[in-house]
């Protein structure tokens, strides 16, 4: 059990939750290091072994512990490859900075990725560069202006971070003939990336173009977190966020999504506000629930400010704009269950729905 006084160095928080496995391997690296390890169960009631293993230590022991689990030779370290899909429009610079701003954080590298279209698809999408259309540009020359493009954007990042106007981080780029989303799952998979971020169009976008959106495929198939840039987001930077809005269904891998939303970003002295995303008509229980869910939290995350808010199914969206610029909501986190194109089509989810009629960036963690 914790100890009630938060200033007890002996008092234990929460490093990673893990599958049983990898939180036994960090276990045994922490414990080789001195340091005392205790794994908890992450069920709320503790009846059951649940999908995931709390890993805890002695908040006395919190910087060494930190310093192992982030360090590159750290076989349970974080993975450090941040994956940018661009297609080297004006706002592709603001999804790039951002992604470029958590590389340096974790001291990792970023990868570029550009996926061109020729002429043998007949279907055309949103990620695709213009300038690959204008009549002068043979499918021949696809591929070689793509790569120029590239080089040049390469070569703009570069001249920013030498003039101080973006993080020092390794880059990385790659360009690739195909289907854009396809590209990004599979450069995803193969870079075991810790984090996709992608530009999207925000409230720009016409509801009709809701299925064809690369960023929706992309968030319905990925394994990894995603993190949507809208075009009208304002410009500020990771450390500017304050106010995180999370979107719960008030399901125990809720717990698992929140924690790794946690490690992805620094949360002390950050507001969340609970916003529960249900189907149940119970309101009695809906409410039990969204308390054991704000104990739970306000009890293994103290570093952060925790309160929860009821937002009415119907104007659910109009609602939570409303609400969201009221109280300076800069983040919204989403537990994202996969859902099927035909889902999509009927009753759009409502990640798919806040990420194409609201301006507010968004991190997409799946469970």
């Amino acid at each position: 059990m914790d100890n009630k006084n938060n200033n007890d160095p002996n008092r234990l928080i929460t490093v990673a939750i893990h599958t049983f496995d990898r939180a036994v391997e960090l276990k045994n690296t922490l414990e080789e290091e001195g340091i005392e390890v205790v794994l908890h169960n992450v069920n709320l009631d503790e009846k059951v072994v649940a999908s995931g293993v709390r890993v805890r230590i002695r908040e006395r022991d919190l910087p060494q512990a930190l310093q192992i689990i982030e360090s590159p030779e750290s076989t349970t370290s974080d993975k450090r490859c941040v994956l940018l899909p661009v297609d080297f429009g004006k706002y592709s610079l603001k999804s790039v900075r951002l992604g470029m701003e958590y590389a340096r954080r974790n001291r990792g590298k970023v990868l570029l990725l550009h996926s061109y279209i020729n002429e043998r698809h007949t279907m055309s999408l949103p990620f695709g560069s213009d300038r690959y259309d204008s009549p002068e540009n043979e499918v021949k020359d696809i591929k070689k202006n793509a790569k120029q493009c590239m080089a040049d954007f390469v070569q703009m990042l570069k001249d920013k971070i030498a003039a101080g106007e973006l993080p020092k981080v390794k880059i990385e780029s790659k360009v690739t003939e195909g289907i854009p989303e396809e590209q990004i799952l599979h450069y995803a998979q193969k870079y075991d990336v810790s984090l996709i971020v992608m530009g999207t169009s925000g409230t720009n976008r016409r509801r009709q173009n809701l299925i064809g959106s690369v960023a929706g495929e992309v968030m319905d198939a990925c394994k990894f977190p995603i993190f949507t840039v809208p075009i009208g987001m304002p410009d500020v930077g990771l450390t500017d966020i304050t106010h995180v809005a999370f979107f719960s269904n008030l399901i125990q891998q809720d717990l698992l999504s929140f924690d790794r939303f946690a490690r992805l970003f620094n949360m002390r002295g950050v507001d969340v506000t609970i916003i529960p995303v249900v189907e149940k008509k119970d309101r009695k229980l809906v409410d039990q629930s969204l308390q054991q869910l704000l104990q739970y939290c306000r009890e293994h995350y103290p570093e952060c400010n925790f309160k929860t808010k009821r937002i009415a199914a119907k104007t659910f969206i109009e609602s939570f704009a409303q609400f969201a610029k009221e109280d300076n909501v800069q983040l919204i986190a989403v537990p994202n269950k996969k859902s099927s194109i035909f889902s999509r089509l009927f009753n759009p989810s409502i990640a798919h729905r806040v990420l194409f009629q609201t301006d507010t960036p968004m991190l997409v963690v799946p469970v």
